[in-house]
Protein backbone atom coordinates (compact mmCIF):
# COMPACT_ATOMS: atom_id res chain seq x y z
CA UNK A 1 0.00 0.00 0.00
CA UNK A 2 3.10 2.84 0.98
CA UNK A 3 4.29 1.61 -2.57
CA UNK A 4 1.05 2.52 -4.47
CA UNK A 5 0.88 5.41 -2.44
CA UNK A 6 4.08 6.49 -3.37
CA UNK A 7 3.24 6.04 -6.99
CA UNK A 8 0.10 8.02 -7.25
CA UNK A 9 2.23 11.16 -5.32
CA UNK A 10 4.85 10.78 -7.60
CA UNK A 11 2.09 11.23 -10.97
CA UNK A 12 0.28 13.86 -9.09
CA UNK A 13 3.60 15.66 -8.66
CA UNK A 14 4.01 19.39 -11.20
CA UNK A 15 0.19 18.36 -11.80
CA UNK A 16 -2.32 22.08 -11.81
CA UNK A 17 -5.54 22.00 -10.82
CA UNK A 18 -8.45 24.97 -12.08
CA UNK A 19 -11.62 23.53 -10.39
CA UNK A 20 -12.04 23.89 -6.42
CA UNK A 21 -14.23 24.31 -3.71
CA UNK A 22 -13.88 25.83 -0.15
CA UNK A 23 -16.38 26.24 2.58
CA UNK A 24 -17.33 29.28 0.97
CA UNK A 25 -19.43 27.44 -1.38
CA UNK A 26 -22.50 25.83 -0.76
CA UNK A 27 -22.04 22.69 -0.78
CA UNK A 28 -18.92 22.06 0.68
CA UNK A 29 -16.98 22.50 4.04
CA UNK A 30 -13.71 22.41 3.30
CA UNK A 31 -11.50 24.49 4.62
CA UNK A 32 -8.65 26.22 2.62
CA UNK A 33 -5.82 25.28 4.86
CA UNK A 34 -6.51 21.85 4.43
CA UNK A 35 -6.63 22.05 0.27
CA UNK A 36 -3.37 23.54 0.43
CA UNK A 37 -1.70 20.93 3.17
CA UNK A 38 -2.84 18.95 0.58
CA UNK A 39 -1.57 20.41 -2.82
CA UNK A 40 1.87 20.61 -1.41
CA UNK A 41 2.11 16.69 -0.03
CA UNK A 42 0.54 15.83 -3.78
CA UNK A 43 3.48 18.47 -5.00
CA UNK A 44 0.50 20.12 -7.00
CA UNK A 45 2.32 23.37 -8.97
CA UNK A 46 -0.62 25.11 -8.35
CA UNK A 47 -4.29 25.09 -7.86
CA UNK A 48 -7.87 27.73 -8.42
CA UNK A 49 -10.03 28.12 -5.27
CA UNK A 50 -13.27 28.66 -7.91
CA UNK A 51 -16.25 28.51 -5.31
CA UNK A 52 -19.84 28.50 -6.34
CA UNK A 53 -21.24 32.03 -7.29
CA UNK A 54 -24.59 31.04 -8.78
CA UNK A 55 -26.55 34.24 -10.05
CA UNK A 56 -30.02 32.68 -9.68
CA UNK A 57 -29.51 30.83 -6.51
CA UNK A 58 -27.73 32.81 -4.63
CA UNK A 59 -28.58 36.87 -3.89
CA UNK A 60 -26.20 39.61 -4.98
CA UNK A 61 -25.62 40.26 -1.17
CA UNK A 62 -24.66 36.33 -0.83
CA UNK A 63 -22.97 36.34 -4.34
CA UNK A 64 -20.49 39.29 -2.86
CA UNK A 65 -19.87 37.50 0.70
CA UNK A 66 -19.13 34.50 -1.31
CA UNK A 67 -16.47 35.97 -3.69
CA UNK A 68 -15.03 38.51 -0.87
CA UNK A 69 -14.58 35.38 1.60
CA UNK A 70 -12.69 33.75 -1.21
CA UNK A 71 -10.53 35.94 -2.39
CA UNK A 72 -9.20 37.15 1.11
CA UNK A 73 -8.63 33.26 2.56
CA UNK A 74 -6.70 33.30 -1.04
CA UNK A 75 -4.87 35.88 -0.23
CA UNK A 76 -4.41 35.20 3.26
CA UNK A 77 -2.38 32.07 2.40
CA UNK A 78 -1.00 32.90 -0.85
CA UNK A 79 3.04 32.36 -0.32
CA UNK A 80 2.29 29.92 2.38
CA UNK A 81 2.75 26.74 0.89
CA UNK A 82 5.00 25.10 -1.72
CA UNK A 83 1.86 25.39 -4.24
CA UNK A 84 1.07 28.36 -6.38
CA UNK A 85 -2.53 29.37 -4.97
CA UNK A 86 -4.87 31.20 -7.52
CA UNK A 87 -8.07 33.09 -7.08
CA UNK A 88 -11.43 32.56 -9.19
CA UNK A 89 -14.90 31.79 -9.09
CA UNK A 90 -17.19 29.56 -10.76
CA UNK A 91 -20.16 31.72 -12.35
CA UNK A 92 -23.03 29.63 -12.47
CA UNK A 93 -25.69 30.61 -14.90
CA UNK A 94 -24.81 34.17 -15.35
CA UNK A 95 -26.58 34.97 -18.25
CA UNK A 96 -29.67 34.17 -15.76
CA UNK A 97 -29.21 37.65 -14.23
CA UNK A 98 -26.63 39.33 -16.68
CA UNK A 99 -26.01 42.64 -14.20
CA UNK A 100 -25.58 40.27 -11.41
CA UNK A 101 -22.67 38.37 -13.22
CA UNK A 102 -21.29 41.67 -14.29
CA UNK A 103 -20.94 42.97 -10.85
CA UNK A 104 -19.40 39.70 -9.41
CA UNK A 105 -16.68 39.85 -11.72
CA UNK A 106 -16.02 43.44 -10.73
CA UNK A 107 -15.74 42.53 -7.31
CA UNK A 108 -11.86 41.87 -7.41
CA UNK A 109 -8.32 40.57 -9.22
CA UNK A 110 -9.14 37.09 -10.58
CA UNK A 111 -6.81 34.58 -11.74
CA UNK A 112 -9.30 32.35 -13.93
CA UNK A 113 -13.46 32.96 -14.20
CA UNK A 114 -15.63 29.42 -15.13
CA UNK A 115 -18.68 29.62 -16.36
CA UNK A 116 -21.10 26.70 -16.09
CA UNK A 117 -24.66 25.72 -16.56
CA UNK A 118 -26.17 23.21 -13.86
CA UNK A 119 -29.97 23.68 -14.85
CA UNK A 120 -32.31 25.02 -17.65
CA UNK A 121 -33.84 28.67 -17.03
CA UNK A 122 -36.35 27.92 -14.90
CA UNK A 123 -35.77 24.43 -13.66
CA UNK A 124 -33.76 22.67 -11.29
CA UNK A 125 -30.30 21.32 -11.08
CA UNK A 126 -29.90 17.85 -13.17
CA UNK A 127 -28.82 16.93 -9.63
CA UNK A 128 -32.25 17.05 -8.32
CA UNK A 129 -34.20 16.32 -11.64
CA UNK A 130 -35.31 12.92 -12.34
CA UNK A 131 -34.11 11.79 -15.77
CA UNK A 132 -35.14 7.95 -15.11
CA UNK A 133 -38.37 8.32 -18.56
CA UNK A 134 -38.03 12.13 -19.86
CA UNK A 135 -37.45 12.85 -22.82
CA UNK A 136 -34.05 13.41 -23.12
CA UNK A 137 -33.46 14.88 -26.33
CA UNK A 138 -35.55 18.26 -26.34
CA UNK A 139 -33.90 18.67 -22.52
CA UNK A 140 -29.69 18.03 -23.95
CA UNK A 141 -30.65 20.14 -26.99
CA UNK A 142 -31.84 23.32 -24.42
CA UNK A 143 -28.97 22.67 -22.74
CA UNK A 144 -26.47 23.04 -25.42
CA UNK A 145 -28.24 26.00 -26.23
CA UNK A 146 -27.53 27.27 -23.23
CA UNK A 147 -23.75 26.57 -23.50
CA UNK A 148 -23.48 27.59 -26.47
CA UNK A 149 -25.60 31.42 -25.23
CA UNK A 150 -22.45 31.34 -22.36
CA UNK A 151 -19.57 31.12 -25.13
CA UNK A 152 -21.05 33.96 -26.71
CA UNK A 153 -21.60 35.91 -23.99
CA UNK A 154 -17.62 35.29 -23.21
CA UNK A 155 -16.85 37.15 -20.17
CA UNK A 156 -15.44 33.79 -18.45
CA UNK A 157 -12.23 32.22 -19.18
CA UNK A 158 -13.30 28.63 -19.34
CA UNK A 159 -16.50 26.95 -19.86
CA UNK A 160 -17.02 24.12 -17.48
CA UNK A 161 -17.89 20.33 -17.49
CA UNK A 162 -20.22 20.38 -20.77
CA UNK A 163 -21.80 16.95 -19.99
CA UNK A 164 -22.83 17.91 -16.64
CA UNK A 165 -26.35 15.84 -17.44
CA UNK A 166 -24.58 13.59 -18.29
CA UNK A 167 -23.03 12.54 -15.15
CA UNK A 168 -26.73 11.67 -13.79
CA UNK A 169 -28.06 10.82 -17.09
CA UNK A 170 -25.56 8.72 -18.46
CA UNK A 171 -24.60 7.48 -14.66
CA UNK A 172 -27.20 7.36 -12.12
CA UNK A 173 -30.06 6.42 -14.72
CA UNK A 174 -28.04 4.36 -16.67
CA UNK A 175 -29.38 6.00 -19.96
CA UNK A 176 -27.22 6.12 -22.88
CA UNK A 177 -26.97 9.37 -24.72
CA UNK A 178 -27.10 9.14 -28.61
CA UNK A 179 -24.00 11.65 -29.36
CA UNK A 180 -25.21 12.20 -33.20
CA UNK A 181 -28.30 13.55 -32.09
CA UNK A 182 -26.23 16.79 -31.33
CA UNK A 183 -23.37 17.37 -33.27
CA UNK A 184 -24.98 20.23 -34.81
CA UNK A 185 -25.72 21.95 -31.53
CA UNK A 186 -21.61 21.21 -30.34
CA UNK A 187 -20.21 21.85 -32.79
CA UNK A 188 -21.83 25.13 -32.86
CA UNK A 189 -20.59 25.49 -29.30
CA UNK A 190 -17.18 24.67 -30.12
CA UNK A 191 -16.87 26.91 -32.92
CA UNK A 192 -17.98 29.70 -30.44
CA UNK A 193 -15.25 28.87 -27.41
CA UNK A 194 -12.66 28.69 -30.40
CA UNK A 195 -13.87 32.16 -31.63
CA UNK A 196 -14.32 33.60 -28.49
CA UNK A 197 -10.49 32.40 -26.77
CA UNK A 198 -12.15 30.45 -24.38
CA UNK A 199 -10.84 27.18 -23.15
CA UNK A 200 -12.05 23.95 -22.27
CA UNK A 201 -12.44 22.22 -19.01
CA UNK A 202 -11.90 18.43 -18.92
CA UNK A 203 -13.63 17.69 -15.56
CA UNK A 204 -12.43 14.72 -13.80
CA UNK A 205 -14.98 14.20 -11.14
CA UNK A 206 -16.89 12.30 -13.33
CA UNK A 207 -13.84 9.45 -12.82
CA UNK A 208 -14.94 9.21 -8.79
CA UNK A 209 -18.78 9.10 -9.68
CA UNK A 210 -21.46 6.79 -11.37
CA UNK A 211 -20.74 7.87 -14.70
CA UNK A 212 -16.72 6.86 -14.51
CA UNK A 213 -15.87 8.93 -17.54
CA UNK A 214 -14.34 12.61 -17.58
CA UNK A 215 -16.82 15.53 -18.50
CA UNK A 216 -16.64 15.86 -21.54
CA UNK A 217 -15.42 12.35 -22.49
CA UNK A 218 -13.25 11.48 -25.35
CA UNK A 219 -15.79 11.60 -27.97
CA UNK A 220 -16.64 15.42 -27.52
CA UNK A 221 -12.54 15.96 -27.15
CA UNK A 222 -12.25 14.44 -30.14
CA UNK A 223 -14.63 16.68 -31.93
CA UNK A 224 -13.36 19.95 -30.38
CA UNK A 225 -9.75 18.69 -31.41
CA UNK A 226 -10.95 18.68 -35.30
CA UNK A 227 -12.65 21.43 -35.18
CA UNK A 228 -9.18 23.31 -34.20
CA UNK A 229 -9.94 23.04 -30.72
CA UNK A 230 -6.74 23.37 -28.57
CA UNK A 231 -7.42 25.01 -25.13
CA UNK A 232 -7.83 22.80 -22.58
CA UNK A 233 -7.79 23.36 -18.53
CA UNK A 234 -8.16 20.66 -16.37
CA UNK A 235 -9.96 20.27 -12.38
CA UNK A 236 -10.83 17.65 -10.15
CA UNK A 237 -14.07 19.84 -8.99
CA UNK A 238 -12.78 19.11 -5.55
CA UNK A 239 -15.29 19.55 -2.46
CA UNK A 240 -12.68 18.16 -0.06
CA UNK A 241 -8.96 18.07 0.29
CA UNK A 242 -9.16 14.26 -0.32
CA UNK A 243 -10.41 14.92 -4.16
CA UNK A 244 -7.83 17.47 -4.71
CA UNK A 245 -6.40 17.06 -8.15
CA UNK A 246 -8.31 13.27 -8.36
CA UNK A 247 -8.31 12.08 -11.88
CA UNK A 248 -6.22 14.91 -13.27
CA UNK A 249 -3.37 12.64 -14.47
CA UNK A 250 -5.78 10.16 -15.73
CA UNK A 251 -7.18 13.22 -17.77
CA UNK A 252 -4.40 14.76 -19.48
CA UNK A 253 -3.04 11.42 -20.37
CA UNK A 254 -6.44 11.04 -22.58
CA UNK A 255 -5.99 14.21 -23.77
CA UNK A 256 -2.54 13.34 -24.95
CA UNK A 257 -3.73 10.11 -26.42
CA UNK A 258 -6.29 12.18 -28.80
CA UNK A 259 -3.10 14.56 -29.97
CA UNK A 260 -3.18 17.28 -27.49
CA UNK A 261 -0.07 18.87 -26.39
CA UNK A 262 -0.73 21.81 -23.76
CA UNK A 263 -2.60 23.05 -21.33
CA UNK A 264 -3.37 26.75 -20.21
CA UNK A 265 -2.51 28.12 -16.50
CA UNK A 266 -4.42 30.84 -16.23
CA UNK A 267 -3.25 34.34 -14.04
CA UNK A 268 -4.63 37.08 -14.09
CA UNK A 269 -6.86 35.87 -16.54
CA UNK A 270 -4.21 35.68 -19.05
CA UNK A 271 -3.44 32.12 -20.41
CA UNK A 272 -0.08 30.30 -19.48
CA UNK A 273 0.07 27.59 -22.14
CA UNK A 274 1.92 24.58 -20.14
CA UNK A 275 3.25 21.28 -22.25
CA UNK A 276 1.26 18.40 -20.97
Amino acid sequence: MERLYGKVLKIMKNLIDLHVHTNRSFDSDELLERHCKRAEELGLAAFAITDHCDVNYQSLSEGRAIVYGSLADTERLRGNYKVELLSGVELGEPLEDPAYAEEILGLGQYDVVLGSVHNLPGMEDFYFMDCSSCDLQPLLEAYFIELIRLAEWGKCDVITHITYPLRYIEGKYRRQVDFPLYTGLIDQLFKTMIAKGLALEVNASGLRQEIGKPLPDERFLTRYYQLGGRKLTFGSDAHRASDLGSGIAQCREMARDLGFTEEQLFRKRKAFPRPL
